[in-house]
């Protein structure tokens, strides 16, 4: 069961990157970083029950950890 969490952890934080990159027009690399500073794939899989949440909703949680409002400005008004 761990590792299907994992495994699913780790598919969530495939996906926001491509969030990032598609709705919020990051460069990969960036989008990358992004998520992996973040830890998220760590905290998923200690907090399972947010395997609910969409990877969009990841992409504005993480850009709004790391203050990113101008793209927040840009991409969500």
């Amino acid at each position: 069961m761990l590792t299907d969490i994992k495994n699913e952890a780790h598919l969530l934080a495939i996906k926001t990157v491509m969030e990032l990159i598609v709705k919020f027009d990051k460069i990969l690399i960036d989008a990358e970083n992004i998520v992996k500073s973040s830890k998220r794939e760590e905290f998923i899989v200690q907090n399972p029950i947010t395997l609910h949440e969409s990877a969009y909703n990841w992409a504005v949680k993480l850009l709004t950890e790391i203050g990113d409002l101008d793209t927040l400005e840009k991409y969500l008004t």
